[in-house]
């Protein structure tokens, strides 16, 4: 059986390939294909940008991202309907937009994204501030607190949920199984196992190598990070999305009393941003940092 998993970053899909990785190695090995940046479709393999290849097998797992913001690892939809189109189940993953922009923006100081020193410096002391004092700092002013850039990204990002609502109309109209983050970390899987035709393990956890991805494992975490002036920035952002994938866009009820832990925001990002694999590493000594920087030099 091959099977696809696709969904925009921070959606739940390294959670999905992990419990249905599990589930198919009952039935034998299983190819596991871990985010490949395309296939050759003459050749019929898999590949990375690191150099990884899977030639395509019968019994396989495919785990690819949807490419919003994020071409350098993702697909485009164009590209995975036609790459997908025989595999024999097609899962995609849709995550409330509120919930996967928090979990997106601090995952973005993992240190193979690249991030600015001096951008992380920013965002880690405002978010610092913001967990000792949740009402004080907007969320979207964490990202940055020029309103022509604030513009700018609400614009970008309301365009892109507009097309990807197309899009996932388009996915299911060609028998694609969509379901929701929320459904997923709750264990709502009846109806992704009567689909896949398998026996899902309840209390099921993501593997060690992947937990540097997971942050929280939860949902409806937006109600303690915004604060109500990101209502007014955020719902016309949102809500056409939240109103055409099933979502209740009236719900912006606010928790009253928010407690914001730093394992989700300022000690979550510190961890990626100085990964031990990383440039800001902080367990490297002085003599490899200086190897590292004549290297780069040359």
């Amino acid at each position: 059986m091959r099977t696809v998993i696709y969904g925009q970053p921070k959606s739940g899909t390294t959670y999905a390939f992990s419990l249905l990785a599990e589930a198919m190695s009952q039935g034998g090995d299983v190819v596991e294909v871990f985010e490949p940046r395309s296939m050759d479709r003459q050749s019929k393999v898999f590949k990375r940008r690191d150099g990884m290849t899977w030639p395509l097998s019968d019994h396989m797992l495919v785990k690819v991202l949807y490419a919003d913001a994020n071409l350098r690892s993702g697909w485009l939809g164009d590209e995975a309907r036609a790459v997908f189109h025989d595999f024999d189940k097609k899962i995609f993953i849709v995550r409330d937009p509120r919930d996967r922009w928090i979990s997106g923006f601090f995952y973005r100081w993992f240190h193979l994204h690249q991030p600015l020193l001096a951008d992380f410096k920013r965002a880690h002391r405002l978010t610092l501030h913001k967990e000792k004092h949740p009402r004080d700092i907007p969320f979207h002013s964490l990202l940055s607190q020029d309103p022509t850039a604030q513009a700018a990204w609400a614009k970008e990002h309301k365009s892109a949920l507009d097309e990807l609502a197309i899009y996932m109309d388009q996915l299911r109209a060609d028998g694609w199984h969509v379901m929701t983050y929320e459904d997923l970390v709750d264990e709502k899987w009846d109806d992704l196992a009567k689909y896949m035709g398998l026996e899902l393990r309840k209390g099921h956890g993501v593997r060690p190598a992947f937990r540097h991805v997971s942050r929280s494992n939860a949902h409806s975490n937006w109600r303690r990070w915004f604060t109500v002036e990101d209502l007014a920035y955020y719902q016309p952002i949102f809500n056409d999305f939240l109103t055409s994938q099933g979502y209740d866009a009236t719900d912006w009820q606010l928790d009253p009393s928010p407690e914001l832990n730093p394992s989700e925001g300022s000690s979550y990002m510190h961890r990626l941003f100085h990964h031990a694999n990383g440039p800001q590493a902080l367990n490297k000594d002085l003599l490899s940092q200086s190897i590292a920087r004549i290297k780069r030099l040359f």
